[in-house]
């Protein structure tokens, strides 16, 4: 009997003894790992700080226009090339591009604009492209055409001024301002001293 309460002494201290050094080992490998780096990333984040503008394609449908000016059908596009900030200091920026990159782009100002189809007012067979260009301030449009000569746009109609009295215009507003009667090509300019902004049938030069 007294042999067997040895036996079971000496297999309870063993059994500590293994329990404590795997207690050990346990909170070694714990701190081991608290310690340990976090595991580098094997791909570097792209830097997206700088921002591109979007092409206005889609936005407005009278940012875009297709006719036969240059020899071909030819989609001309208001594109936004730089988002400006609210403020008068750094406005947007725009250009007129086209679906054929070999044609040049033309400048587009600081806002949206409507573009148009003017039809082939010079009688050279092809048509000549309106730009209604939108104010940054006020509520006066600018108005010009262009020509498309030699591989060169080329200003057809002098630039004038569209008053909306605040409350916009649509691309068949501006189409009634430019016409052609026989082999002369006339603009309504806006008399901007009348109230009504009673228009005035004006020879383009």
């Amino acid at each position: 009997m007294k042999k067997l309460l040895i036996i079971s002494l000496l297999a309870l201290a063993a059994c500590k003894k293994e329990s404590t050094t795997t207690d050990t080992l346990t909170d070694s490998i714990s701190a081991d790992t608290a310690l340990a780096p976090a595991p580098m990333a094997d791909t570097v984040a792209e830097d997206n700080s700088e921002t591109v503008a979007p092409e206005r394609t889609t936005a407005n449908p009278e940012e875009s226009v297709t006719g036969n000016f240059t020899g071909k059908e030819l989609t001309a596009m208001g594109t936004l090339i730089h988002e400006g900030t609210d403020g008068d200091e750094d406005p947007s920026e725009y250009s007129i591009t086209f679906n054929d990159p070999a044609i040049t782009s033309l400048p587009g100002g600081c806002c949206g604009m409507i573009l148009v189809n003017e039809g082939d007012l010079d009688g050279d067979g092809l048509d000549e492209l309106g730009v209604a260009q939108a104010p940054l301030h006020g509520c006066v449009y600018d108005y010009m055409a262009y020509t498309y000569k030699n591989g060169k746009w080329k200003r057809y109609v002098d630039m004038f001024l569209i008053p909306t009295a605040c409350e916009g215009i649509s691309r068949e507003d501006v189409q009634k301002l430019v016409f052609k009667e026989g082999n002369t090509v006339y603009f309504m300019q806006a008399d901007l001293n009348d109230e009504n902004f009673k228009k005035v049938k004006t020879k383009a030069k």
